[in-house]
C-alpha cells in the first residue's frame, strides 16, 4: 500500500524553511518588541513599515514551512509503514491531527512517536532517545502554539503584553526548530539504514 521514498531532498527543503522562518520570526517578534515594550510607542507609528513588511514576510515563511513540514510528516510516516506494518496512525492523520481541536494536544506526538520507532530498525535510533527528544520537541510545539496564537489576539488591545507574549514565542521557536530538525535527520537517516537493511538482508 506504501512505498518508501528517500526523504533527503524533503528534509533539506523542509529545514532550511524552518532556519528561515526561525530567522524573520526572531525580527518580526524583536522588532515588535523593541517598539512596544523598549520604546514604549504603539506599533502603529513611524516604524511600523519595518515592523509590518517583518510580520507579513514571517507569515509567508511560516506558511511555507508548514506546509513543507506537513510534507515531511507525511513522507516519514508513509516510509515507516513501509518498515512496520504494525503502525497505527496513517500519513493522512499523521498529518490531519494537527488541525483537529482538543486530540491535537497529543495525537500528533503519538504519531511522530510512531514513527521514530518504527525507523529505527537496524539503526541505533532508539527509544530512550525519542523519548528525551520528543518530549522536548512537542512541549515546546505547545507553548509556541499557545503563545503564537495569543500574541495577535492582543495586538489591539494590549500591544505591550502582545509584544511580551511574542517574546515568548520567539525564544521556544528557536530550541523548537533545532530540536525539530534534529528529529528530522535522524528519522531520514535510520529509515535510509533500514532501507538498505530490508534490500540486503
Amino acid at each position: 500500500m506504501y512505498k518508501y521514498k528517500d526523504l533527503t531532498r524533503l528534509t533539506r527543503i523542509g529545514i532550511g524553511a524552518l532556519f528561515i522562518y526561525m530567522a524573520l520570526n526572531t525580527l518580526a517578534e524583536g522588532g515588535d518588541f523593541y517598539v512596544n515594550v523598549l520604546l514604549g510607542r504603539p506599533v502603529y507609528q513611524a516604524i511600523v513599515g519595518p515592523i509590518g513588511l517583518l510580520t507579513i514576510a514571517n507569515f509567508v515563511a511560516l506558511v511555507v514551512a508548514s506546509i513543507l513540514v506537513c510534507c515531511w510528516i507525511y513522507r516519514a510516516n508513509a516510509n515507516a509503514h513501509t518498515i512496520d506494518r504494525g503502525l497505527t496512525i496513517t500519513p493522512g492523520w499523521a498529518v490531519g491531527w494537527y488541525f483537529v481541536p482538543v486530540v491535537n494536544l497529543w495525537k500528533p506526538f503519538q504519531g511522530m512517536k510512531e514513527t521514530w520507532l518504527a525507523s529505527k530498525v537496524g539503526s541505533n535510533l532508539g527509544a530512550g532517545e525519542a523519548t528525551n527528544l520528543l518530549n522536548w520537541w512537542w512541549g515546546l510545539w505547545l507553548l509556541s502554539s499557545f503563545t503564537g496564537n495569543l500574541a495577535p489576539q492582543l495586538s489591539s488591545s494590549a500591544p505591550q503584553l502582545s509584544a511580551e507574549i511574542g517574546l515568548v514565542d520567539c525564544i521556544a521557536t528557536i530550541p523548537l526548530t533545532l530540536i525539530l530538525t534534529r528529529i528530522m535527520t535522524q528519522i531520514r537517516d535510520a529509515q535510509r539504514v533500514a532501507r538498505h537493511t530490508e534490500i540486503f538482508a
